[in-house]
């Protein structure tokens, strides 16, 4: 049973479906990221905003003699899952729902570890 869904975009298609156990990604984007994460087996979640990735500009600038480009970090969310970083590129979502999405996660996570 669904307890909360939250749609991050419309078109295409991505929104979290939270559950008793855990929560479901429903992503109809190119870069398909459907799946169920158990709230068990995560943590340390962060929700990053697109910034400037300063090592790779520094980089183009020393190579290129000039700031010719400038490169950014995508928009994300990320999370420690069993052993792995998940990362979940957030592309073309409002940010303050993102945040809302990480700290519910958080949420869940520090109510199932106050129970054990």
């Amino acid at each position: 049973m669904i307890a909360e869904r939250i749609t991050l975009r419309t078109n295409p298609l991505f929104e979290f479906e939270f559950l008793e156990k855990g929560f479901q990604i429903k992503d109809d984007s190119k870069e398909n990221t459907n799946r169920f994460y158990s709230f068990e087996l995560i943590n340390k979640v962060e929700a990053k905003t697109k910034s400037t990735n300063f090592f790779i500009t520094a980089i183009n600038f020393i190579l290129f003699s000039g700031p010719k480009y400038h490169y950014y970090d995508r928009q994300q969310l990320k999370f420690k899952y069993e052993k792995d970083e998940v990362v979940i590129f957030v592309e073309c979502c409002d940010f303050e729902t993102v945040l809302q999405i990480s700290e519910k996660i958080k949420s869940y996570i520090s109510n199932l570890n106050s129970h054990y």
